[in-house]
């Protein structure tokens, strides 16, 4: 899970901007996509609320210190 994250988070890094961002999900995959299509990672479009939801659902547990040192959560 953390290599997914530091992925998206890598590719997401790569795209700062004020574009709005959307939270989106794919299998076991959580990540932003902005409205002109651009990816990014799961922080510039979920919630807390809807990533702590998706590790819970896919992995069937929650790493809050993940959470906390990945997101702030």
């Amino acid at each position: 899970m953390k290599k997914i994250l530091a992925a998206v988070l890598c590719v997401g890094l790569a795209s700062c901007s004020n574009e709005t961002w959307t939270c989106t999900t794919s299998q076991k995959t959580m990540y932003s996509m902005s409205a002109s299509g651009k990816l990014g990672s799961a922080g510039k479009g979920c919630s807390c609320a809807e990533i702590r939801a998706f590790e819970l659902r896919t992995f069937g547990a929650v790493d809050e210190a993940a959470l906390e040192s990945d997101f702030g959560c």
